[in-house]
């Protein structure tokens, strides 16, 4: 037996292998026949009311330093060259503007 003997009886018992196996879902999809809708339906037996919260607006951070770093990381542009220069932030690659 060579690779194309092999190859070929193996495609063929792969298709007869999923053709059983299509047959049989589409026979037993016939004897389950269900008369009331969805038999997957989520039931629940309490019952819920949902309940709108009030939000209430943040109040901005009041600051007296200009150039005080974000809780973010973020600095202005012009703090961002100083930090560079005075080694105070690694960066990795160059600044193209």
């Amino acid at each position: 037996m060579n690779w194309t003997h092999f190859l070929l009886w193996l495609a063929v018992g792969y298709g007869l292998y999923y053709l059983i196996v299509i047959l049989a879902d589409l026979a037993r999809s016939k004897r389950l026949d269900v008369t009331s809708g969805n038999p997957y339906e989520l039931t629940f037996s309490e019952q819920v009311t949902p309940v709108q919260l009030a939000t209430q607006p943040a109040a901005p951070a009041k600051s007296s330093n200009k150039n005080e770093v974000l809780g973010s990381g973020g600095v202005p542009i012009t703090d961002l060259f100083r930090l560079a220069k005075q080694e105070a932030i690694i960066y990795t690659r160059s600044v193209s503007f």
